[in-house]
């Protein structure tokens, strides 16, 4: 700034030179033009002129050459064969970096607009629209934890479940059963909502980065499909996933606090080492599920279909097991304490249960905050 600008500088404000603008001359440019000219040029004439001459010499060593320029003609031309050889090389190289380029801005184009799709009033295009994510995250494996975040927050923001705490409260077992049959609705959830549905369904086969975790806490999935998808390591706390069919899904080691499964069907599912703290469970179906080493305190079990069922391990105290039959379940070294609740005529230390004396303290969950969208 000039000494005659410096009465405009604010109070307590420090003068700042503006940055002068680099201005390319286009001699430079043509300086540079001829150097690669030159060069390309002195090449030409050593391979043409003094290379052959050279080569000759040293290979001959000595000796007579019979027809000397036939020989360096021979040598020369294949000089200029390597270096024709060696120029398509790099034309190759420039060719192949040219289409890498061009191929990552048509993907950026193609990312910015079907995120803009998602916005649109017209279902079948948000439906478009996250396939098309799905495509994206195929072809550009550099894209793929953003477009994972991208459908998460898509689905949070758009199938928010309401607060664990406003929804039904059971007065006895008989209303537990139909709140596992009606508290789900009785449209499902790709019908109900089809986007949601198809994001979570990507979001279930879908690649992810080692240590990239799905968030999608608090979120409404009442009667979704998930058969068979892989949410391994998931957090889905608080969600309401009611009367949804998780049919051999991966859920090892995901947290699963306080979510509402009632009357979900988890046949053959995997949700060892899993957190089911207070999840809701009533008429759930866990035929042939693995819970090993799965925390289920304060579980709600009620009336669960638990046949095949392998609970090894697994933290039961305080869980609610009335009128679940266990006779055909696994419980060797799970561990139980005097507000586990069993069904009647059980014996859980025939069935291996361990006293919950020597366990641990149970973990709080301290992270449950009113407000859906913490």
């Amino acid at each position: 700034m000039a000494a005659g600008d410096a009465s405009r500088v604010l109070a307590g404000h420090p003068s700042r030179d503006e940055p002068r603008p680099v201005v390319t001359r286009p001699a430079s440019r043509w300086r540079l033009g001829l150097a690669v000219a030159a060069g390309s040029a002195l090449v030409v004439v050593l391979v043409v002129v003094v290379a052959p001459r050279y080569l000759l010499e040293w290979d001959a060593d000595g000796a007579v050459v019979v027809d000397r320029p036939k020989a360096i003609n021979d040598i020369r031309n294949t000089l200029l064969q390597g270096l024709a050889g060696m120029a398509l090389l790099v034309g190759a190289f420039f060719t192949w970096r040219q289409v890498q380029v061009s191929r990552q801005g048509n993907i950026t184009t193609r990312f910015t607009a079907v995120v803009e799709q998602l916005g649109s009033a017209n279902v079948e295009v948000r439906i478009g629209a996250v396939y098309a994510l799905e495509r994206v995250a195929q072809e550009s494996r550099a894209d793929r934890s953003a477009i994972v975040e991208l459908l998460c927050s898509y689905v949070q923001r758009n199938a928010l479940a309401i607060p664990r705490d406003d929804r039904p409260v059971p007065a006895d077992i008989e209303h537990k059963s139909r709140l596992a049959q009606e508290h789900g609705g009785a449209v499902p959830l790709a019908i109900r909502a089809p986007e949601i549905q198809a994001a979570v369904r990507v979001l279930g086969r879908s690649p992810r980065q080692a240590g990239q975790v799905l968030g999608l806490s608090r979120v409404d999935l009442r009667r979704a499909w998930l058969a068979y998808s892989d949410f391994a390591d998931a957090d889905l706390h608080y969600a309401d996933l009611t009367d949804a069919l998780f049919l051999a899904a991966n859920l090892r080691g995901a947290d699963l606090t306080g979510i509402w499964l009632a009357g979900a069907s988890l046949i053959g599912a995997d949700l060892g080492q899993a957190d089911l703290r207070t999840a809701v469970l009533w008429n759930a179906r866990l035929d042939q599920a693995d819970l090993r080493s799965t925390d289920l305190t304060g579980a709600d079990l009620t009336r669960a279909v638990v046949d095949g069922a392998r609970f090894e391990l697994a933290d039961l105290r305080g869980a609610d097991f009335t009128e679940t039959n266990l006779t055909a379940a696994t419980l060797t070294g799970a561990v139980a304490d005097a507000t586990t609740t069993w069904p009647r005529d059980f014996d859980p230390v025939a069935a291996g249960v361990l006293p919950g004396e020597a366990a641990p303290p149970i973990r709080p969950q301290s992270y449950y905050i009113r407000n859906p969208v913490a």
